[in-house]
């Protein structure tokens, strides 16, 4: 058994994070993908409230088994380091590992590989967890790891998820459309409840 765990902003979800999502679970054999939503103290420009970025992943996962969103990162009163997500996943589903074997496994682009040598305890998460990285065209991913002596060392731990032609899709975009009134691009962008619900919120007017 094989778990992923997709964290970001889904600022709103996209048609992308959907595609990338189905992407994982069919080219690298993962059984689940839990979307995990920054919370509100997560400092980013436009986040509108967890609520109802939640709630668009609700319905986002809601016609498929194999996706879930966690609320782990939401209503907190200290902002959580990525070390501090990974330790509580991994706490609340000890039991599944020593049990099941389940393997668990952190989604994030190679955008954030180039900066995780920065984090806090960089060498603990490099080394102790494993990762699918998503293909960003902006990245040479071969060259981030020639480059980190650390990354190199724990290569064997991350998985490389090739480009995706939904890349290009993304929630600023997304927003900057829907300022527009731009309804015809907006419905390429996201899946038609996820609209219907930002229309019924007022969001990003």
């Amino acid at each position: 058994m094989k778990y992923g765990f997709f964290g970001g902003a889904f600022n709103p979800p996209t048609c992308a994070h959907l595609e990338l999502a189905k992407q994982v679970i069919k080219e690298l054999s993962i059984d689940k993908i839990f979307f995990v939503p920054v919370g509100n103290l997560y400092q980013k420009e436009n986040l509108i409230d967890e609520k109802y970025r939640y709630e668009m992943l609700e319905k986002l996962c809601s016609k498929y088994e194999f996706l879930e969103v966690s609320n782990l990162e939401m209503n907190l009163k200290n902002n959580l380091k990525a070390i501090d997500v990974f330790e509580i996943i991994i706490k609340t589903y000890k039991e599944k590992i020593e049990k099941e074997n389940l393997e668990i496994f952190f989604i994030m682009g190679s955008d954030n590989l180039v900066k995780m040598k920065k984090w806090k305890d960089a060498e603990k998460l490099i080394s102790k967890y494993k990762y699918i990285i998503l293909d960003r065209e902006e990245n040479d991913i071969e060259e981030i790891f020639k480059e980190n002596e650390l990354l190199n060392k724990y290569k064997s731990n991350f998985k490389i998820l090739e480009k995706n032609k939904q890349e290009k899709v993304s929630s600023t975009k997304v927003r900057e459309y829907i300022k527009q009134n731009d309804e015809k691009k907006v419905c390429e962008m996201i899946p038609e409840e996820i609209y219907e619900y930002i229309k019924d919120k007022k969001l990003y007017i």
